[in-house]
């Protein structure tokens, strides 16, 4: 795979609810946060903007259904689109799951099964997926940095060990 092909990875950042407390006498004890569900990443719906280094990005996501949510993602250069990936999140029961296809711009799917990634872990503002078969990619980090913003961090291991990252900057447009 390409690291361009990773990029799908960059439309999960997502806010999950963090811990509640619950009260037991005059003394409140942490309870267990709950497992996040697909609808707490609604606010992925509809379409968003981005770049890494001087490609373009965009991704456009529905949310109709509160279990599964159907997501389009182009990444584009000087030359135009250069790939396409089509991906679903979708609640499990063990968590969270993103299930990816790549295709050339002409539609032509890549070889393999495609990819999936789980959420690992998420507070307030980062969420982390990871890959569970493989290193490529390895790990995803989104960080919302503002309502209509977000940042994606992705690790890649290639075949041979080398370690290499992608950082993607994304902008919710109206």
């Amino acid at each position: 795979m390409k690291p361009s092909i990773t990029l799908l990875s960059l439309v999960l950042a997502l806010p999950i609810a963090t811990s509640a407390f619950a009260a037991t006498g005059t003394t409140k004890e942490a309870a267990a946060p709950a497992p996040a569900k697909v609808a707490d990443l609604n606010f992925l719906g509809g379409h968003w903007e981005g770049h890494v280094d001087n490609a373009r990005i965009e991704q456009t996501c529905s949310v109709s259904d509160p279990s599964v949510m159907v997501c389009m993602f182009r990444m584009m250069d000087d030359k135009g689109t250069q790939m396409l990936e089509f991906y679903s999140l979708r609640d499990t029961a063990s968590g969270v799951e993103e299930r990816v296809r790549f295709y050339s711009p002409d539609l032509k799917e890549e070889p393999g099964d495609g990819l999936t990634l789980k959420l690992a872990s998420s507070s307030a503002n980062t969420f982390i997926f990871e890959n569970p078969n493989g290193t490529y990619p390895k790990r995803t980090t989104l960080t919302r940095t503002a309502d209509d913003e977000f940042h994606s961090h992705i690790e890649l291991v290639d075949g041979n060990g080398k370690a290499s990252t992608i950082d993607a900057y994304w902008k919710k447009t109206k």
